[in-house]
């Protein structure tokens, strides 16, 4: 399992921003550096710490916060 703020810092380091900026309530669009190619990245870096997370929720991919990613990982476990 992650924590809240293990999913932040995993957000800032796949959008190589500092962790500073990004926290739960964090969207998508508040940060440049999330685009398609970021939230890949994100997905990419859950997926090698959870286990392949986003084959099983694949609402992961529309997630457009940290938030709701958090929501989802959570109703996982």
């Amino acid at each position: 399992m992650i924590t809240v703020e293990q999913l932040c810092g995993e957000v800032a380091n796949a959008l190589e921003v500092s962790p500073d900026v990004v926290n739960v309530d964090t969207q998508s669009s508040e940060l440049e550096e999330w685009d398609s190619l970021g939230h890949i990245t994100i997905l990419t870096r859950l997926d090698d710490l959870l286990d392949n997370i986003s084959e099983r929720l694949p609402a992961l991919a529309e997630a457009t916060s940290v938030r709701e990613m958090w929501d989802l990982i959570k109703s996982e476990s």
